[in-house]
């Protein structure tokens, strides 16, 4: 059993399940979750730190200790009556067989180049890469199906599959280079930054990045704002009516630009794409829900200058 990203004070009436990841909220009708403090703090309480992660039932020690403590005071909680109104938490979770690692094995051909790893954002102003599943560097070659598992959890876009001539702007260059430049001395890194569930309803911006290495030839054609023309009405596999429109961003790199990609009358995605000589980057911000505090159309331009801040630091 593993606990990990609880809030800063875990009670463990609420804790006593198998949980991979947790984060929660006040349904409807119950009164909202005040943030405990030194004071307010359950005399039975179970403190674990936010970004800890906990292995129960296996061996002894520390972990073992407190995930016994969390056993013994859920017990004594569910044995007297409550006299305050109860906060219900919903839980996300995953059981794994023991021994079954929590992401699947990278499927490239090599453990890829360490500083493509460190050019990926690992925080922006609230969002922060995730603990469980971080990102990700694969070198090619690569078999697709196994490339697309291992790569899209990181990612924060739910995808529209469109025609093969308008699939670049909607599932993003990584799609695309694994179809169709899938070859010994590409690389793709790909991370996904998310608001921690205690963070409040005007949240920032969860997104992702991607940056893709290769020969020229490849950096150029993913690189050319040129193609987007044809595509500003098509329909998705599923025949929905699909348009991409260009944002103006201040210029990056040798050449970078930004669009919206559309879904009737609503934005599913805010996208930004940056090239250089050495890598192509890309950010994508998702329609969500909440909406971040910032007009996504005006955050998508400063996210993309830190990201390829971050890049040249590591890639120069």
């Amino acid at each position: 059993m593993k606990f990990t990203r609880c809030a800063v004070v875990v009670s463990a009436a609420l804790c006593l399940l198998a949980v991979a990841a947790c984060g929660g909220m006040p349904r409807a009708g119950t009164p909202a979750a005040v943030p405990a403090t030194a004071d307010s703090t359950p005399a039975d309480s179970i403190v674990v730190d936010k970004d800890q992660a906990l292995t129960c039932g296996e061996g002894e020690g520390s972990a073992q200790a407190l995930c016994d403590a969390i056993a013994a005071a859920a017990s004594r909680a569910s044995a007297r009556p409550s006299s305050a109104p109860s906060v219900e938490q919903v839980f996300e979770a995953e059981v794994l067989k023991k021994g079954r690692p929590l992401s699947p094995a990278n499927p490239g051909s090599g453990p890829g180049d360490p500083r493509l790893r460190q050019a990926l954002l690992v925080d922006y102003r609230g969002v922060h890469e995730s603990i469980t599943k971080p990102g990700v560097v694969v070198a090619l070659p690569a078999v697709e199906g196994r490339a697309v598992q291992f790569i899209s959890p990181p990612q924060a876009v739910e995808l529209f599959h469109a025609s093969p001539v308008c699939r670049r702007w909607n599932e993003g260059a990584w799609r695309v280079v694994l179809r169709d430049f899938n070859q010994r001395g590409v690389q793709i890194a790909a991370t996904r930054l998310r608001a921690a569930a205690d963070e409040p309803s005007d949240r920032p911006a969860e997104f992702s990045e991607t940056i893709v290495t290769g020969p020229a030839s490849m950096l150029s054609a993913l690189g050319d704002p040129a193609a987007m023309a044809s595509c500003r009405k098509f329909f998705s596999a599923f025949g929905r009516s699909m348009s991409v429109r260009p944002i103006p961003v201040p210029p990056l790199g040798t050449r970078s630009w930004a669009f919206r990609v559309m879904e009737g009358k609503s934005v599913t995605q805010w996208v930004e794409v940056v090239r250089t000589p050495r890598y192509v980057l890309e950010v994508r911000i998702p329609n969500q829900w909440p909406g971040p505090r910032t007009d996504p159309a005006v955050l998508l331009p400063r996210i993309a200058a830190a990201a390829y801040a971050r890049a040249e630091a590591a890639l120069t």
